[in-house]
């Protein structure tokens, strides 16, 4: 979890903005003594980076997870977009009107905001309304957008349940911070309404370069034990040979998955009837002897072969070689709201839980283990890790 201060940098590209930097003018009192102006608390000097600002997101996205609170963004713009000066003087507006625990910063070249911590979206919009009225006040015509972010409080020591979690009960997390290296994408609609949808990671340039490249060759190499165990497959029970199945990518958007058969036809409708049989805490269900595998299903699963077909999920981009492996949507829809920040970066074949973990874990230390993940992701990290897999795999350590 990010704990400490963001640093505040000099903006040192913003000329226009040294009119508005002039000490405050002294205003005589009535009875003739010379007062000073008020000075704003923040300074436009001292106004955030967007990298700041996204570290201070992930900052607040972690206490509100921790806490159960809420805290808003909102991003202002003049009406004007390509005049400099009424940005200018919203920003000297913007500093005199915030608090002192607000942080305000740029969003894009063009655009500023203010990250309000503890505030509801009708505080924001609040905020927004007091704002707009000041600034038409001084001949301004601002056009603001609010987003919110609400986490939901529980007991770090207290295990989570199906119910729990399909009631939005949620275990704090740890935050995920930047990679400071990538470069920022392009600007987002923020007329979304969710800060969450500003913290997704898209794929690094080196990353799809190792998917591309590595599960091409894997994929070559793989063809002869792919057709023979779809051959298994259909002469096993007449069924299809692959299995397909909608799951939550990057930022939950949905994709197909494509599996070799391990289970009876109907294996879906019989999960219903099985519910209450997980074995895996959380929305994730998983029974060691599940009764709907088949025969050659089970050996495929031991040793991973019916995964094999989700080599051409990375080659269309839907999936990584590594990251965390994706939930199917009506389970993923029943994560807390900190489970549901391992959907910032694309899923993967492998992950941290594959290698040390898999069903010898909760589904809290799995998350955990995703997201640990994610703040260390490296080209390193993603070598060491797919290096790791193998003898994970050979060894058949837990499914």
């Amino acid at each position: 979890m990010i704990a400490q201060d963001t640093a505040a940098v000099r903006i040192v590209d913003k000329p226009h903005l040294e009119s508005e930097l002039a000490p405050a003018p002294m205003a005589p009192s009535r009875r003739g003594a010379i007062r000073a102006r008020p000075r704003p608390i923040h300074r436009i000097k001292s106004l955030h980076s967007r990298r700041d600002i996204d570290a201070i997101l992930h900052r607040e996205c972690a206490r509100c997870e921790r806490n159960g609170h809420e805290f808003c963004l909102v991003v202002i713009w003049p009406a004007d977009s390509g005049a400099a000066r009424p940005l200018a003087r919203l920003a000297k507006l913007l500093c005199r009107r915030a608090r002192a625990t607000d942080e305000i910063g740029w969003f894009e070249a063009r655009r500023l905001c203010v990250v309000l911590p503890d505030t509801s979206t009708e505080g924001a919009v609040a905020f927004v309304r007091d704002f707009t009225e000041s600034a038409n006040h001084r001949g301004l015509s601002p056009i603001c957008n609010v987003l919110g972010y609400r986490g939901q409080a529980h007991s770090d020591n207290e295990r989570l349940s199906v119910e729990q979690v399909a009631r939005g009960i949620e275990e704090a997390g740890q935050d995920i911070p930047l990679d400071w290296r990538r470069r920022l994408p392009p600007l987002r609609p923020v007329s979304a309404g969710e800060v969450s949808n500003l913290l997704v990671r898209p794929l690094p340039w080196w990353k799809r370069l190792i998917d591309v490249l590595g599960g091409s060759v894997i994929l070559a190499a793989a063809l002869p034990v792919m057709a023979a165990v779809a051959l298994a497959v259909k002469v096993s029970d007449r069924g299809p040979v692959l299995f397909r199945q909608r799951r939550a990518g990057l930022g939950g958007k949905p994709f197909t998955i494509y599996k070799f058969r391990t289970m009876v036809v109907d294996a879906e409708s019989k999960k219903r009837r099985l519910a209450h049989k997980s074995e895996q805490d959380g929305p994730a269900f998983k029974i060691k002897h599940d009764p709907r595998i088949t025969r050659v299903g089970r050996f495929l699963r031991e040793t991973s072969l019916d995964e094999l077909p989700q080599l051409f999920n990375v080659l269309l981009g839907d999936m990584s070689l590594v990251g965390p492996r994706p939930l199917p949507l009506e389970e993923s829809n029943r994560c807390a709201t900190w489970h549901r920040r391992r959907l910032d970066v694309t899923p993967g074949l492998t992950c941290i839980w594959q290698v040390h973990g898999r069903s010898n874990v909760n589904f809290t230390e799995w998350i955990r283990m995703d997201r640990r993940y994610i703040r260390s992701r490296s080209i390193w990290q993603d070598v060491k890790l797919i290096v790791m897999t193998v003898p994970s795999v050979l060894l058949r350590r837990g499914r």
